[in-house]
């Protein structure tokens, strides 16, 4: 099983981000693989979650959103389906490295 934790801090890298996600996810399913995904949100990327975030509302992606990238950007917690709030995305980042996850940023 592969855990691949992805990184993004940038609004107008979520087209790369979702690019990335697919072009893994045909990889590892032509290999046989394995995969886990989680995708932590902080910077001026958070302010993707204002609008319509039903490509990041699926069942096979973990998505983490920093407080205080919210906070800056003035908006509340989120909490949906598999869309949640951490307190800072910097501690998930390394509480998922410290558990093996594979970090990939995007940039």
């Amino acid at each position: 099983m592969y855990k691949v934790l992805f990184r993004i801090e940038k609004l107008e890298l979520v087209d790369k981000l979702k690019t990335k996600i697919t072009n893994l996810k045909t990889y590892m399913e032509e290999v046989g693989k394995d995969l886990q995904i989680e995708i932590v949100f902080s910077g001026n990327v958070v302010e993707y979650f204002k609008g319509d975030y039903s490509y990041f509302k699926r069942p096979d992606l973990d998505v983490a959103l920093c407080q205080n990238a919210l906070n800056t950007a003035k908006m509340e917690a989120i909490f949906d389906e598999n869309i949640r709030t951490v307190r800072a995305g910097i501690g998930e980042i390394i509480e998922k490295k410290s558990q093996g996850w594979i970090e990939f940023t995007i940039e």
